[in-house]
């Protein structure tokens, strides 16, 4: 991660954002993520940094029928590909009828056909799946990643879905500034400052495959170890769980009566203030993030090194596809 704050004024700390992955761009509304996007485009009082497909926050349809407008701005060869995508991301409506009728998730979708069938390089994403129905995210999002394919893209949000689905990095930003930059997992485990913290809020973010269903959970195999949780994703797909450090119950010595469905075994690895409370990260052959009270930390004894047990039920864990 890096540990220097850049603003928005440093051109050569945006290039960075190029290498082929996708960079979620995270933060509170009023942070800069949409500025930091338009300067990528070439949008604001500073040279164009990338050859970049844009899609801004409120796309504008124009005059016309829904393919003039999702045609728009592309080469002829590149119109089959636009109507596939906009197929695939479930855009049933008439070729001809007038884009300025489409609701506000009907435009997003034609708006995301059309940014996504452009060949430049890069891809730049203002908030893509605001406007989406909750129950359609999930499938947007696939559409999404596996048409950015080996493409760069820097995707701009202030939700936990798109940024649990899409990232492969992340990057906070607060006030203009860039906090903080790394794997989401570690963001989130280990947020740099109090800031960041009250951003992103501290939290575990585990990858795996799901091996088993259960009604509304999931198990989702970790490695060293396995997870319920709350999802809907297809059997042996990849998917993300992500569960808040206060949601962790941790037992010294031999775990307690517990209803939860996920208790592991571990060691202590740290135990740090977190504001007015104290985060004890434990190693369970992944590390997991918990909140406690200072009274709670003392009377458990807990130090470096101590044995633990860990529980989070599965109800507070979700579990999203990870595309």
């Amino acid at each position: 991660m890096d540990d220097q704050k850049p603003t928005l004024g440093g051109p050569a700390y945006l290039s960075s954002f190029t290498e082929e992955r996708r960079v979620v761009v995270f933060g509170p509304n009023g942070a800069g993520k949409t500025s930091l996007l338009r300067q990528m485009a070439g949008l604001s009082n500073v040279s164009r940094l990338l050859e970049a497909a844009y899609l801004p926050q409120d796309p504008y349809m124009f005059r016309g029928s829904v393919a003039r407008n999702l045609h728009l701005g592309l080469s002829d060869h590149l119109y089959p590909l636009s109507d596939e995508i906009a197929g695939e991301l479930g855009l049933g409506v008439p070729a001809d009828q007038d884009a300025r009728t489409l609701s506000g998730g009907e435009a997003q979708r034609l708006a995301l056909a059309r940014t996504l069938a452009s060949d430049a390089p890069y891809v730049l994403l203002d908030e893509p799946l605001a406007p989406i129905d909750v129950k359609d995210r999930q499938h947007v999002a696939a559409v999404i990643a596996g048409r950015i394919g080996h493409r760069g893209a820097v995707i701009v949000t202030h939700e936990e879905t798109t940024l649990a689905t899409l990232a492969d990095e992340m990057v906070v930003m607060i006030g203009g500034e860039i906090r903080q930059r790394g794997p989401v997992d570690s963001v989130f485990l280990t947020p740099h400052d109090d800031d960041v913290a009250a951003a992103v809020g501290i939290g575990n973010v585990i990858d795996g495959s799901v091996v088993e269903h259960d009604g509304s959970l999931v198990a989702v195999d970790a490695g060293p170890v396995q997870i319920w949780a709350v999802g809907d994703v297809e059997p042996d797909g990849r998917a993300r769980v992500m569960f808040g450090a206060e949601t962790v119950t941790v037992f010294k010595g031999e775990l307690g009566e517990s209803s939860a469905r996920n208790h592991w075994e571990g060691t202590v690895r740290s135990v740090l203030p977190a504001g007015r409370l104290v985060e004890v990260v434990v190693d369970v052959g992944v590390d997991v993030a918990a909140l406690l009270t200072p009274g709670s930390a003392d009377a458990l004894g807990l130090d470096t090194g101590s044995p633990v047990h860990i529980a989070v039920k599965a109800t507070a864990a979700r579990a999203v596809s990870r595309s």
